[in-house]
């Protein structure tokens, strides 16, 4: 009796969707029809609304992704391509390793940098695809590499990075064009006092839709509010005043994506160590007035106090739980999962890891666009799926090993 059963194809898609970007990758040598499906736009978005939130952790020298199930972490060692990837942004300069790499993200790729003054080198990068673009910027020591931007005005996005250059009170602005190499000055629009550019050097800005976004503290009013530069008009901009203004000037302040298209705003009360989480209504692009709804309190007597951590604060929330992703004030990367009253801190591996970086990334399918892509081909499974499609396993029996492998 045959015991192979063929599944509909509105199944497979359905269960292809819901896979990690590893086995999918793996999955586009099974056939042509399945390497179409995974390649196709509406695939891969509808795969990119399904996936989980994690975190994308870099040590000295190992990139980790960083997924949260059941209170416990699964940490996992991204493939050796990727380090490869990464080791090529540090050739040429003994003083330098990815501990003084900040990993941060623009859309659905990795954007890595280092901060303040130290090197121009910076990378576009999707290490689930093994998709990297190094870019050497050929540009003045004292110049800062802000962040990743893109103009979406045309029907092909246009990626721009945009630098800062302090001359005491003084800044000057700076896009470098990533196609053409160009680089050029623009003008800020702003009074040097309320200039929002040296906030960002504490690697704090939040990229969505192409555009940077960022807490501000404005010395003449003294309200907080987020600023932004959109990276189509090349101006610096103020979004909207945040929900809370009463706070103690040492309170912890976080920006985060939240379900892909609004921002979330974390407050730390330094004093109580109270956390609350406000998300937007609506979408960023949304013209209308922003609109802040409390999301959350969260009171448990152990949370970290976030304000003493020296490296930045990464966060998302789902399933109505935050995770988070810092120090432990001593230089100890945790993760922390907290909900209402409970914080649960699960500590990431052991012993000195020295500085390290991370953020909160959705992994995807989306390359590095064409004009930049640098791919390292390397299938681990080719040997699987070419022993299974010659014995003519059917699909599910595809799905059932190369899921386990």
């Amino acid at each position: 009796m045959d015991l192979h059963v063929m599944l509909p194809w509105e199944v497979e898609e359905e269960i292809l969707s819901r896979l990690p970007p590893k086995s999918l990758v793996r999955f586009r040598a099974v056939s042509k029809k399945w390497n179409s499906l995974i390649s196709d736009k509406s695939f891969i978005n509808k795969h990119l609304s399904l996936s989980r939130p994690q975190f994308i952790f870099l040590t000295k020298s190992k990139v980790y992704s960083i997924d949260i199930i059941n209170q416990s972490i699964d940490l996992r060692e991204l493939h050796t391509s990727c380090r490869h990837h990464i080791k090529g942004l540090f050739n040429g300069h003994r003083r330098l390793n990815s501990e003084y790499l900040c990993i941060t993200t623009c859309d659905d790729l990795l954007f890595c940098k280092y901060p303040l003054c130290l090197k121009k080198d910076t990378a576009l990068w999707n290490p689930w695809l093994r998709h990297v673009h190094w870019i050497k910027l050929s540009v003045d020591e004292k110049f800062i590499v802000v962040g990743l931007g893109y103009d979406s005005s045309g029907p092909q996005k246009i990626h721009k990075i945009l630098l800062c250059m302090r001359y005491f009170f003084h800044h000057r602005v700076a896009i470098y064009e990533c196609v053409s190499h160009a680089l050029r000055f623009i003008g800020t629009h702003r009074p040097n006092d309320i200039m929002p550019i040296s906030v960002i050097d504490k690697w704090s800005h939040v990229s969505l839709y192409g555009n940077l976004y960022w807490i501000f503290y404005n010395r003449l009013t003294h309200e907080c509010s987020i600023e932004s530069f959109d990276f189509t008009r090349e101006i610096f901009e103020s979004v909207c005043l945040l929900p809370i203004q009463d706070s103690h000037s040492c309170d912890e302040r976080v920006l985060a994506v939240f379900k892909g298209g609004r921002l979330s705003f974390l407050k730390q009360c330094y004093l109580t160590r109270k956390i609350e989480i406000w998300v937007m209504k609506n979408e960023i692009y949304d013209k209308e007035e922003v609109v802040w709804i409390h999301l959350m309190t969260l009171t448990a007597n152990n949370l970290p106090k976030l304000s003493d951590m020296i490296l930045a604060v990464s966060y998302f929330i789902y399933d109505e739980t935050l995770f988070m992703c810092c120090g432990d004030g001593r230089s100890q990367p945790c993760i922390y999962v907290v909900k209402g009253d409970m914080c649960n801190k699960i500590q990431i591996g052991s012993g000195e890891l020295g500085l390290f970086s991370h953020c909160a990334y959705v992994p995807n399918l989306n390359s590095v666009p064409l004009e930049f892509q640098i791919e390292v081909n390397c299938c681990k499974s080719t040997s699987l799926i070419q022993h299974m499609q010659h014995k003519n396993y059917n699909t599910k029996d595809l799905l059932d090993g190369l899921i386990g492998n």
